[in-house]
């Protein structure tokens, strides 16, 4: 199968993602507003990476399901 047309796709650093909200949250929870309101715009950026991380599980999670349900024979 030939690759795919144009630029390949960069894929979300989950998990510098996850470092980002964990930090906002801390200082958040913790009362460091001039950090938190730092924090918060970063992680704003990062709302589309989630959405479609979120859209790609999901249909990941169809596709297994659909799988199972063939492999079961339609039960």
């Amino acid at each position: 199968m030939p690759a795919p047309a144009g630029p390949p796709r960069l894929l979300p650093d989950l998990d510098a993602m996850t470092s980002r909200y964990a930090a906002y949250a801390d200082a958040r929870d913790n009362g460091r507003q001039p950090d938190a309101a730092l924090l918060a715009a970063a992680v704003a950026d990062d709302v589309p990476a989630w959405r479609h991380e979120v859209h790609r599980l999901e249909a990941l999670r169809r596709e297994l399901a659909a799988e199972l349900d063939r492999l079961q024979g339609g039960a």
